[in-house]
């Protein structure tokens, strides 16, 4: 399921990684994270619940002649963070026992904790008075240290049971937790449409959460990958009107 470029040791590493979901907002933080840390791939993923999907790079600072697939790993040895990226939802049948393997590698490569990203639907929201971020955290996670940053305004624990719209979030928190890992859900209410201003919210406030684990505290400046300018195609042609 795992093909590595180099050998990394990841004790004690972070791992982030997105539920495809509403308005693909957690792979659009992703990819913002990616390319404010310059990250390079160390690794891919395959499994028979994974769509197949190849194109160009996806990040300018990538080599040109890198292919993009449908699941990447990058990873920051200085700030010991691993990324998964993936760019198509799960085939359903398939799901959990891609979720099993996953887990049992963050089990056995001994990860310090799993921050998973997800996105629901906004019309699923009734407290008014609140901000659109939401946090779910195992008990494990709970009893560590990051759990001090929980404690914020600018977020609220999740008390509404499902995550509507939010993929597998749930299912691999659940996976996860039956492997004693510490895991937290973050996740945004948004409406589908042009999701990019999301993405780089809900990057901004993972680094929050995370305790500045991307870019220091005061620091704001995540950059826009350069793909995103066709994520609509181009324009419409002004001939038509």
């Amino acid at each position: 399921m795992f093909r590595f470029f180099q050998e990394l040791d990841f004790a004690g590493y972070s791992f982030v990684v997105p539920s495809v979901s509403v308005g693909n907002v957690p792979q659009l933080a992703v990819d913002a994270v990616i390319e404010t840390l310059q990250l390079e791939p160390v690794g891919l993923l395959w499994h028979p619940a994974l769509v197949p999907i190849v194109g160009a790079a996806a990040f300018e600072h990538a080599a040109s002649d890198t292919l993009t697939t449908t699941a990447e790993l990058y990873a920051s040895e200085t700030k010991k963070l691993l990324v998964l990226q993936i760019r198509a939802p799960l085939v359903g049948s398939l799901q959990q026992s891609f979720l099993d393997q996953l887990a049992d590698f963050v089990r056995d490569r001994r990860f310090a904790r799993v921050i998973l990203l997800s996105s629901c639907f906004s019309h699923e929201k009734f407290d008014i008075r609140s901000g659109p971020f939401r946090f779910v955290a195992n008990e494990l996670y709970d009893g560590t240290a990051y759990a001090t940053r929980l404690q914020d305004e600018r977020w609220t624990k999740h008390t509404g049971g499902v995550i509507h719209g939010g993929g597998y979030a749930a299912k691999l928190l659940a996976t996860l937790t039956d492997r004693s890992v510490p895991t937290l859900i973050f996740f945004m209410y948004v409406s589908e449409g042009d999701n990019t201003s999301e993405g780089m919210m809900l990057a901004r406030m993972l680094n929050a959460v995370s305790e500045e684990l991307i870019l220091p505290a005061g620091e704001m400046d995540f950059r826009w990958p350069n793909s995103w300018k066709h994520l609509f195609g181009t324009e419409h042609p002004k001939s038509l009107y």
